[in-house]
Formats: structure tokens, sequence, C-alpha cells
């Protein structure tokens, strides 16, 4: 398998990743449109540095992917109630406050907050795990990938789920004039809903 197909195929799997319209895609949107694009950059950097802790443990630890299986019922329940207790926080207090919507300012913790909000926002569904370990499974079985294979495609990957949430936050903050406070209330009470309904399919999973 040479280099660019490893490559193009990372890349085409990095935006479909980030299309799936789960809570980190919300959670860019919301964000990016309230206190603007750099939010949701520093949320994508967050999930990244999840990812990349998964894919390395999907490559490299399946003892990780046992104790997983092991306890999946525990960490689905745990991820679950945090979701629905976050979405039922956003749906509650979804009217903007008056700082809502101006430039966003970055501080260290802020910065930290956000990218903190992306990791804990991925961290918190196993089946990004699982995700991540089928896919280097295939990457193996069916496409005889070696290590170095995988690493290139998982590299484009990330890239791509990268650059494609970053333009998501960019163009989602770029709708900011036309959003009046009842409009980002909605989308507000949207986001809680998601996030909700994601935590209860968690729990109805176990």
């Amino acid at each position: 398998m040479d280099v660019l197909n490893c490559i193009w195929q990372g890349l085409l799997t990095g935006v479909v990743l980030s299309l799936m319209l789960g809570t980190v895609f919300f959670s860019l949107i919301r964000n990016s449109i309230e206190s603007g694009y750099k939010t949701g950059i520093f949320i994508a950097a967050g999930v990244i540095i999840c990812d990349v802790m998964f894919i390395s443990l999907a490559l490299l630890s399946s003892g990780f992917a046992v104790f997983l299986k092991d306890y999946q019922n525990a960490i689905s329940t745990g991820g679950g109630l945090v979701l629905m207790a976050m979405g039922a926080y956003m749906f509650i207090k979804s009217k903007p406050a008056s700082t809502e919507g101006k430039a966003f300012v970055s501080s260290k913790s802020s910065v930290l907050f956000y990218m903190g909000s992306g990791f804990l926002l991925n961290v918190l569904n196993p089946v990004n795990f699982f995700s991540w370990l089928a896919i280097s499974s295939v990457l193996t079985i069916e496409y005889s990938y070696n290590m170095n294979q995988q690493l290139i495609y998982f590299s484009a990957c990330l890239f791509s789920i990268f650059t494609v949430e970053t333009g998501i936050a960019y163009f989602a903050s770029k709708l900011k004039k036309w959003m009046t406070d009842k409009v980002i209330q909605r989308i507000n009470q949207i986001s809680g809903i998601v996030f909700f309904l994601l935590g209860l399919k968690l729990l109805s999973g176990i």
C-alpha cells in the first residue's frame, strides 16, 4: 500500500468522522457562535489530543481494550450520566448571558477550559475508542497495513479531523451577526437535547 493511498484514505475517514452529528459537532457550533471561532479551535485541539491517546492505545495496548470491554457497562453508565447532566444543564441554562456573542479573549485558563471540554466530550463516550480500535483492526487484517502505514493513515486522519472541525467553528462564528438571543437560546436547547439523548443512548446500550 503506497503512501498516497494511506494519506487520502486517512483524510477521507477524518472528514466522515468530523461530520458525525455528535456532542463535539454541536459543541463546536454552539461555542463558536457564542464566543468566536477560536473557542472551536481549542475544542478541536482537545478532541485531537484525546484521539491521539485513543489511537496510541488501540495500536499498542490490547490489554487496555480488554479492560474497556470488561468495564464497558460501568464506563458507559458514567459517561451517559455525565452527558445527560450536561445536556439538562445546557437546556435549563439555554438563555444567553449578556457576555455571549462577544469576542473571545484568550487566556491560559480559558484555553485549558475549552481544550478540556473537547477532550472530555470525546473521552466520555467509550464508543470513540472502540471505533479507532476497529479501524486499526480493519487496516491490519483487511488491508495488511504495517505500523508505519497505520501511523501515516492516522496522522492524515487527525489532520483532516482538526481541519474540518476548525472549518466548522469558523463558519459557525460567521453566523453570529444573524443570531438573536432567541435563536441562540434555541441552539443551546437543541444542543442540550442532543447531549441528553446521546447520554441516554449510552445508558440504553448497557
